[in-house]
């Protein structure tokens, strides 16, 4: 087994990485199917490294990562680990639909590049109310070819891309399939907290699990519940999130803030976060449209649509109407962080 995967798979809690970032994949060209930036990708991957991130998921920020190819992730999983970023831990998010023959050469490719953790939500090939038992079928064979590659194995609940959840109930189940006792982490991107990160925490089944929190207004909440969860009171939650990839500096800030146990400070930092992916949302029950963001940073337009430059407008008018300086401060410099955005100036004279 991967060095890393074995560590984290030993005490995932103890572990597995408090700080991911459910990474932008940076693109060029036209519609009506833009390419991967590779050389920018390289270069946005170190730049986050050297911002703090400890690890990035790839294929996973905003939904749009189900949207590609399978050979489109292949050179993604590819590139990212050509970046020089020893510290950066580097994750993949895999899709049960594709079918296992593409799995089977994917998880190769990321067995090839020492990936110690590869990810896997309910398969788009669900029907709309699926059982326990079929969410778990479904997942089944991918868990089984994770582990048996060596890797670490993390669950993923996003029904506004899945189609349906994965609820922790179907996460115990999952445990108890060959392949199931190298599940380590459950990644929740759900907007109703109590029927999804709160069942996760309470779940006896499921206490060795890390819980990262994927949809950002519930972070705050997430890690004052985290410790009060463990018996030995440790932060059981940490964060993987498509809007760390802008707001990189901000999220490392809220996890010292939780580190120290200061909660108010931790509230007061959340609120700034929300008022950004509340500028993104179209709909309050959606998860933000986090392709505007990426354009901000200069990072490359939408993979297969066009951008409205009024939304464009609404984050920067959020983020320069933040109350506290020293959140717009940190929220600035990192969609900032490429250095040569189209807003660079704008942005810089926010932080400067």
């Amino acid at each position: 087994m991967n060095d890393l995967a074995q560590k984290i798979f030993a005490s995932p809690i103890d572990n597995y990485p408090a700080a991911t970032v459910a990474c932008f994949d940076p693109t060029c060209g036209d519609l009506p199917r833009r390419k991967l930036d590779e050389k920018r990708l390289v270069s946005y991957l170190e730049k986050l490294a050297g911002a703090g991130a400890e690890a990035v998921l790839l294929a996973a920020s905003t939904g749009h990562g189900h949207l590609r190819t399978v050979e489109e992730l292949e050179r993604w999983f590819e590139v990212a680990a050509q970046a020089n970023a020893r510290s950066l831990v580097r994750m993949a998010l895999l899709r049960p639909e594709d079918g296992e023959e593409a799995n089977h050469k994917l998880v190769a490719i990321l067995r090839e590049h020492a990936y110690p953790v590869v990810f896997i939500r309910p398969g788009t090939n669900l029907p709309a109310h699926a059982t326990d038992t079929q969410i778990v079928e479904n997942m089944r064979p991918l868990v089984e070819m994770i582990a048996e590659a060596g890797m670490a194995v993390g669950v993923y609940s996003i029904p506004d891309v899945s189609g349906v959840p994965l609820p922790a109930s179907a996460t115990e189940k999952l445990l108890d399939l060959p392949g199931g006792d190298k599940i380590v982490a459950a990644k929740i991107t759900e907007a109703d907290y109590l029927a999804s990160t709160r069942e996760y925490l309470l779940s006896p089944r499921l206490s060795k699990l890390k819980i990262v929190q994927g949809w950002d207004p519930h972070l705050a909440q997430a890690l004052s519940e985290g410790p009060r969860s463990n018996i030995e009171n440790k932060q059981r939650v940490g964060v993987t999130s498509g809007p760390m990839s802008f707001a990189v500096y901000q999220y490392l800030y809220m996890l010292e803030a939780a580190k120290e146990h200061d909660w108010d400070e931790l509230a007061l930092a959340q609120k700034a976060v929300t008022a950004l992916f509340e500028a993104m949302q179209d709909d309050p029950t959606k998860f933000a449209d986090l392709q505007r963001a990426k354009f901000i940073m200069g990072l490359g337009l939408p993979l297969t649509s066009s951008l409205d430059t009024e939304k464009v407008e609404k984050v920067l008018t959020a983020l320069e109407n933040l109350p506290r300086k020293s959140d717009q401060k940190r929220l600035a410099k990192s969609l900032d962080l490429m250095g040569d955005g189209p807003y660079h100036d704008r942005l810089a004279e926010l932080y400067a």
